[in-house]
């Protein structure tokens, strides 16, 4: 069963992505910003990670390059949401490694659309 990391500073966003993921069985870690998923990830493997981009204590872009800059997350398909529209955000999220952008609110069959297609796209490489 795969395992997904949500990485959001709002729980009702964490609680919302949940309850949708958990439609298709996936198991669920939370964490409540970039630092937090960086300590829940020394010990817990993850498939995906969904992270929010703007975030206290470390955002999502510097989540990104973290792992991005470590051997065993260099490969996990990463999705960032967020509420901005700003182009220069997106643009730097992406060159630090994510594969999909997508802005909130996310329509719960896009993301499950969107999860799975990154996921078929690890297990196919």
């Amino acid at each position: 069963m795969k395992r997904i990391m949500i990485v959001d500073d709002s729980s009702t966003i964490r609680k919302l992505i949940n309850y949708i993921l958990r439609k298709k069985d996936y198991l669920i870690t939370e964490a409540e910003d970039g630092l937090d998923a960086l300590e829940k990830l020394i010990e817990t493997k993850v498939d995906l990670v969904i992270a929010d981009l703007n975030m206290p204590n470390m955002d999502g872009i510097e989540l990104v390059k973290s792992l991005r800059n470590n051997f065993y997350h260099i490969d996990t398909p990463i999705i960032m949401l967020t509420t901005t529209r700003d182009e220069n955000l997106k643009k730097s999220a992406l060159e630090a490694g994510v594969n999909l952008f997508l802005n909130k609110p996310i329509q719960p069959n896009l993301l499950l659309y969107k999860v799975e297609s990154l996921l078929e796209g690890e297990k196919n490489e």
